[in-house]
């Protein structure tokens, strides 16, 4: 036996059989060809023993995907395919052991060893083949994550079932069944009639809602490549250690707890601090985000920055993860995998070709200057698609209101084509710079958001605006700080919006004494979160990033949706994208009317 050098990833084969070659199996692919990995039979815990082939899509050939989280690729086990040892990380192999039939053989693809992955130009071609993979398999497994079997008999809801084991799994999805029946919430079995809450009735829920914390905190929740996993297959199958459940038992569940919410019934309302504790959102939020997505098909521009809780060990993934769920303006503007492209120059060359594709500057609206935790020598302009964070939940949110708001008049814009890629020509007009700046709403207890409020208010008096009129002439300050606190919006639920009227004053203004003691009805306050107040020098106010100073310039740009917050370099004419922003006042147009009074910036 000898030693060689496997191309399976992360790995090496430890042995060989004498005239075994597994580098057959990764001849080079014609443009519609895969691998798959057939799974020999064999009970839990025995060896596992594989072998690849290649197939071609267009033969229609009957397999199955496996979408998983690939996990420390330090921590690797043992497998034998094709007669050679080699390794995978322990996570394929758990879900390989799980997924394994005892007595036939089972037809898989999976990514680690199915893609060739020390070949940049093969990985390419076959992400970008990831659309037809996952919608063309007989059927998809969601390997969410693995338990430690345990031989103890367990039964439903039982309070010693401990997060992450296997009776805690079981409890997981033991109420996640009955929530997806329809049951209220708080007349479940395990709970009485009454308006009282037994103390038993409660450790029975609060566990059982802890192990669906422990399930929905998984890695695999975390990666940006399970959400198209799991949106394209028609049904998949959400599969946690030997446990199995139809994806559409999750989809039932969310569709329950948004109606009972929605409701308040079941004396919810009473009782929201026990219906509406960290878990049970977090499971809602986490399915919801990948349903919305499964009965809304949405443009690539729309698609990245969605999923801000996802992450990718190469940036670049942040888009080449979202491809499969793009239209096919992706494809119109030449944007697929390349993994020969830099990470700065992939995502500034995305911007660029989504604003020429659309015309408009929605790729600004995504742009936030973290405290300078953006990727080095990445352009102003180009948003940080890696980024994630807490931040990116106003970004998210931000997507859904745009189009309420169009500053510009001339609404179409196309770049040009200029000497360096990394640098940026647009046009409007210097509106205005800003002569103050105020407290940042962050999330954080409804009652100090009111403090930040209650500061921004008192700014206003200091400078003696309060009683004076606002420069639009629609009343004084003091009658126009309510539209900087909803954004000049009424939130309707969901991502549902209207535009507000000098009519919504007194909504407003009841309302907002109210934001200490729960989630407001009409304010979306994720619309307020990492947004900084601001006075320009004309005397509008606004709201934008925390990192606007004074002397920052706003500017309406031609295809832009909002102002935005400019900053001087030393080169002449030359600014920085400080951040998109909310102007009261100036976000319905009016104010670019001819072509010969434009200026051109040069943003880098």
């Amino acid at each position: 036996m000898s030693t060689v050098t496997s191309h399976l990833p992360f790995a090496s084969v430890v042995s060989e059989a004498e005239g075994a070659d597994i580098e057959d199996a990764y001849l080079s692919l014609d443009s519609r060809q895969i691998r798959l990995l057939t799974l020999g039979p064999g009970k839990y815990g025995d060896e596992i023993v594989g072998h690849l082939e290649i197939v071609d899509l267009k033969d229609e050939p009957i397999f199955e995907a496996l979408s998983y989280c690939w996990g420390d690729r330090t921590d690797v086990c043992e497998i034998t395919v094709d007669d050679h040892r080699v390794c995978v990380t322990r996570n394929l192999y758990r879900a390989l052991q799980r997924l394994r039939y005892e007595t036939v053989s089972r037809q898989i693809w999976a990514d680690a060893i199915c893609i060739n992955q020390e070949d940049d130009e093969e990985k390419a071609h076959q992400v970008n083949m990831m659309r037809d993979i996952f919608t063309r398999a007989s059927m998809t497994t969601l390997f969410i994550g693995d338990y430690e079997d345990d031989t103890t008999p367990s039964t439903p809801f039982s309070t010693d079932a401990e997060p992450g084991s296997q009776a805690g799994v079981e409890n997981a999805i033991a109420l996640i069944r009955k929530l997806a029946d329809d049951h209220h919430i708080f007349y479940l079995d395990f709970k009485t009639d009454s308006d009282s809450l037994p103390d038993k009735s409660f450790q029975v829920w609060y566990k059982a809602t802890e192990c669906i914390r422990s399930l929905v905190t998984q890695p695999w929740w975390s990666r940006v490549w399970t959400v198209q996993e799991a949106i394209l297959p028609s049904d998949p199958t959400v599969q946690y250690g030997a446990i199995k459940l139809s994806w559409m038992v999750f989809s039932q569940t969310v569709d329950n707890l948004a109606m009972h919410f929605r409701r308040r019934c079941c004396k919810v309302k009473a009782r929201n601090d026990l219906a509406e504790e960290p878990p049970i959102v977090t499971f809602y939020n986490k399915v919801a985000t990948v349903d919305r997505r499964r009965y809304r098909p949405l443009p690539l521009n729309m698609l990245l920055g969605r999923f801000p809780d996802r992450k990718a060990t190469d940036p670049r993934d942040m888009i080449y993860g979202v491809l499969g769920l793009a239209h096919d303006d992706a494809v119109a503007v030449g944007i697929e995998a390349d993994y020969t492209i830099e990470t700065v120059q992939l995502y500034a060359q995305t911007a660029r070709k989504l604003i020429q594709l659309h015309g408009d500057l929605r790729p600004f609206m995504q742009v936030y200057h973290f405290h300078g935790d953006r990727l080095p020598g990445l352009p102003s302009w180009t948003p940080d698609y890696s980024l994630g964070g807490d931040w990116e939940y106003y970004s998210v949110a931000l997507l859904y209101v745009q189009d309420f708001w169009k500053p510009a008049d001339m609404a179409t814009f196309k770049p040009l084509a200029g000497d360096n890629p990394l640098e940026l020509d647009v046009s409007g007009i210097l509106f205005d710079d800003i002569m103050a700046v105020g407290d940042t709403v962050t999330p954080c207890p409804n009652g100090q958001i009111i403090d930040v409020f209650d500061k921004w208010i008192d700014q206003v008096r200091s400078l003696g605006y309060w009683n004076t009129q606002y420069p639009t002439g629609e009343g004084t300050y003091g009658d126009n700080m309510w539209m900087i606190l909803c954004r000049g919006l009424i939130w309707l639920g969901s991502h549902d919006y209207r535009m507000a009227t000098h009519q919504d004053r007194q909504l407003m203004e009841d309302e907002i004494p109210t934001i200490p003691n729960g989630r407001p009805v009409n304010i979306d306050l994720q619309l307020l979160y990492y947004q900084r107040f601001f006075i320009t020098r004309k005397g509008y106010m606004g709201l934008a990033s925390p990192d606007i100073q004074v002397g920052d310039t706003v500017h309406v740009l031609v295809g832009g949706n909002t102002p935005f917050i400019m900053r001087k370099t030393r080169r002449t004419n030359c600014f920085s994208l400080v951040s998109a922003a909310f102007v009261h006042g100036i976000m319905q147009g009016g104010l670019l009317h001819k072509k010969e009074e434009l200026e051109s910036f040069t943003l880098i």
